[in-house]
């Protein structure tokens, strides 16, 4: 039995990685035991909007050093042809990688307006398997739900076996997979196993003001023997994603993803910035009445990697109005002068800044994800959820402390 596929997939829309990045990644890969990490963020321009430019020399250099970083990760370059592409032209554009030292061909045919390319799409991936002689998969152009569509059958009759097929899940970002939703997959796709694209942590497009430091979760134990593998598509923050990816190695082998998620973000120093940028629901959540001490942890909060910055300074002004609520509502504000008031007060209009902060933190909204599936005909269905309200843990605070005044 072939062994599973584990790893990430660049696969956001967003600034693409550096090569030093990358190769962070990779190593740390190592230590989880995955063993595949996929170079197709949309952003690459050589990836989609300039598919068929040659790779640059610099490129070529890149894609043999990630390669080559370890005996136990391959590389899969990903390619986006477009709609008039011929066989040689893919061929002539792939063969460089591969002569480079990539192992594997992923065909990105996702966020395609056409759902007519069934024929094109398996086409060129027998052609491309059959002239570069590497595994080659697809993201289809119906990549999400559990339905078949025209689009879905004509690609996987006749779709040779060996040709993995990829899937979100039922939503494009998915809160839950289930062995159920892989099993009605899997009936879809002429009986294969689905390699599950799964977008978490991801957090780019319409979720890019949320920051997705939680622990994997909502993914049903069973999958690891329904699917072909599992590839996560990390944030555009690439450090910031490590913690959940480090869980969802811990739940791939069977072990408890909040144990190591917990282990991950005391060592690494990620816990206070984790639970102010949380929501309800997250198993990492701080509760609807943090503690005086925890605001002021949070306030306190040190420097970070300069990528997760806006969201440190977000939680930081958030937690200073958060305890110039609690100071009003401890005092007796009947008692106290105007100017005393005043001044007790006046901390209270950093609320105006932090509210309209771009980096979103302590449970506010809107919350926007992409809860969308695609119908029996392959199109989106938003779904409920997709915008969603949601009060934050200052606001609550403060609106408090303003109704304490006015007693």
């Amino acid at each position: 039995m072939a062994a599973s596929i584990l790893g990430v997939i660049e696969g956001f829309y967003g600034q693409p990685y550096s090569h030093e990045v990358r190769l962070h990644i990779i190593d740390r890969m190592v230590d989880w035991g995955w063993n595949t990490y996929v170079w197709a963020a949309k952003l690459e321009p050589r990836h989609r909007e300039q598919w068929n430019e040659p790779f640059t020399d610099e490129e070529l250099e890149c894609f043999s050093e990630l390669s080559h970083r370890s005996s136990t990760v391959q590389v899969a370059v990903g390619l986006t042809p477009g709609d008039n592409a011929t066989e040689q032209q893919v061929i002539n554009k792939l063969l460089p990688a591969i002569h480079a030292g990539c192992k594997v061909v992923v065909l990105c045919f996702d966020d395609l307006p056409v759902l007519k390319a069934a024929a094109d799409h398996q086409r060129l991936a027998h052609a491309v398997r059959d002239a570069l002689h590497v595994p080659v998969w697809i993201t289809p152009t119906h990549y999400a739900g559990l339905t078949s569509s025209p689009y879905l059958e004509a690609l996987c009759t006749g779709l040779s076996d060996d040709i993995e097929v990829m899937w979100t899940g039922n939503y494009v970002v998915n809160d839950t997979i289930t062995v159920e939703d892989a099993i009605a997959r899997r009936d879809v796709t002429g009986g294969r196993a689905p390699l599950v694209w799964d977008n978490a942590p991801v957090n780019d497009a319409m979720m890019h003001a949320h920051m997705h430091l939680g622990p994997l979760q909502g993914r049903e134990h069973g999958l690891q023997n329904m699917c072909s593998g599992f590839l996560w598509n990390p944030m555009v923050e690439p450090f910031a994603s490590l913690p959940m990816l480090e869980s969802a190695a811990a739940w791939w082998r069977g072990d408890d993803a909040m144990t190591a998620w917990n282990t991950a973000v005391d060592r690494d120093g990620w816990r206070l910035l984790a639970e102010a940028t949380a929501y309800r629901g997250d198993l990492h959540w701080p509760g609807e009445s943090p503690t005086r001490e925890w605001w002021e942890a949070v306030r306190d909060m040190p420097d970070m990697k300069d990528e997760v910055m806006p969201w440190v300074h977000a939680a930081r002004s958030g937690a200073r109005v958060a305890l110039a609520a609690h100071a009003i509502l401890d005092a007796d504000v009947s008692k106290l002068s105007q100017e005393d008031l005043g001044r007790l007060m006046r901390p209270l209009m950093e609320w105006q800044t932090h509210r309209i902060a771009p980096a979103f933190t302590f449970g506010r909204g809107p919350r926007q994800r992409p809860l969308a599936t695609q119908n029996d005909q392959g199109k989106f269905v938003l779904r409920p959820g997709t915008i969603a309200d949601s009060e934050s843990l200052v606001d609550t605070v403060v609106q408090r402390a303003l109704a304490h005044i006015n007693s």
